[in-house]
């Protein structure tokens, strides 16, 4: 069967893994929304003097990690991150999408993809070397970030960019645009950075499909293999093609 980026979403084996959220109250509306990633949710109620409250993430029996509620709630609002303002700090959803990374989510918001991307792109920035793939579906998505992309063209990475339509503006210094007509390119969404050999640990990746009402399910990744996969996909049908 011929590989298409809806194969590498259904590919996925990702294993149900159990996020537990410890807090003096429920927070609104938390559980339907971590619902929305493959993961059954348990609450356990801390005394109200303990203060924030934290989540943690289980795969069977094995204790993946934990992170402050707060870091959660980021997931829902853009973050700024370095590639916007004059910052060298890392973003501060790293740690939440490194337990969730692998596990399918089914209903995100455009927000929601957009910060999960920011962290990508950052990292991409912060080392500098290697492949930064990025698929906007509409060339008007790449318009809105073109200010970020003359950036990261600036650094030695090989940039390239993906988009159903035709691309009307000057193009972009240092980067690599490759589009199509009605095709996979006007349906996902998706980040994919690939770094030289020396810093393998950093490769990353998100990959997510429009649903109805500006929606996406899809998922993110760690997974050199499965980067590497996205990226062999993207490089043999549209950038060598």
């Amino acid at each position: 069967m011929t590989e298409t980026l809806q194969s590498l979403v259904d590919d996925l084996a990702a294993q149900r893994r159990t996020v537990t959220v410890y807090a003096a109250d429920p927070p609104a509306d938390l559980a339907e929304r971590l619902s929305d990633w493959h993961v059954d949710v348990r609450f356990d109620r801390l005394p109200p003097e303990s203060g924030d409250g934290f989540i943690t993430v289980r795969q069977g029996d094995r204790f993946l990690g934990t992170v402050p509620l707060e870091t959660v709630a980021t997931l829902f609002e853009p973050t700024t991150g370095v590639l916007d303002a004059e910052t060298t700090e890392t973003g501060s959803l790293e740690p939440l999408l490194e337990l969730l990374d692998d596990t399918l989510f089914q209903s995100f918001e455009r927000r929601q993809l957009l910060a999960a991307t920011r962290e990508i792109e950052d990292r991409a920035w912060r080392h500098g070397r290697g492949e930064l793939h990025a698929g906007f579906q509409r060339p008007a998505a790449l318009a809105a970030q073109r200010a970020v992309y003359e950036r990261l063209a600036e650094s030695d990475l090989d940039v390239h960019v993906y988009f159903d339509g035709e691309w009307d503006a000057p193009s972009i210094a240092g980067v690599t645009e490759h589009s199509e007509s009605d095709g996979e390119l006007g349906e996902f969404w998706f980040v994919a950075f690939e770094p030289d050999s020396a810093a393998r640990s950093q490769t990353c990746a998100l990959l997510a499909r429009e649903r109805d009402a500006a929606t996406y399910g899809g998922f993110w990744t760690y997974d050199p293999n499965r980067v590497s996969a996205l990226v062999s996909h993207l490089r043999s049908t549209y950038v060598d093609a």
